[in-house]
């Protein structure tokens, strides 16, 4: 399935109320659909019965912060905390049509971590990053 890619630099990240800044210069934050937009279910002589699916609006969100940086400590803690922690949020980005500039936007519900986060130091400045993964209902909003 495809992914959705948003510059770091044009991309902003609201979640729980939350400004989540701190992406790596030149990165991507990522929004890939989980599954697929329709079921379908054959039967003989060709029918077909075709069904949107409940889970179609889900999508993992995953994005790159600098290590130890103020946007890591708040999601470290959300990830660290007692009760599973329930994301709600959007996800912004400004882009240029006809010279004109416009807002690509994605609502955010029911987010919650799926994965631990990785960590990458980077060798040739010495920066660290972490990953982290978003499991969520996504809406595209034009």
């Amino acid at each position: 399935m495809a992914i959705v890619s948003f510059k770091s630099d044009s991309t902003t990240l609201v979640v729980n109320g939350f400004v989540v800044a701190d992406f790596i210069n030149g990165d991507i934050l990522e929004l890939a659909p989980a599954n697929p937009e329709t079921a379908r279910t054959y039967g003989s002589n060709r029918a077909v019965n075709i069904q949107h699916r409940a889970d179609k609006d889900v999508y993992t969100l995953k994005f790159r912060v600098m290590r130890n940086s103020d946007s890591d400590v708040w999601l470290n803690a959300q990830l660290n905390a007692d009760k599973p922690v329930v994301f709600k949020g959007s996800l912004k980005e400004v882009f240029i049509k006809d010279g004109e500039e416009f807002l690509e936007s994605f609502e955010i519900e029911a987010g919650s971590f799926t994965d631990k986060p990785t960590h990458t130091k980077n060798n040739q400045d010495g920066n660290a990053q972490t990953e982290y993964t978003i499991e969520c209902f996504a809406k595209r909003l034009l």
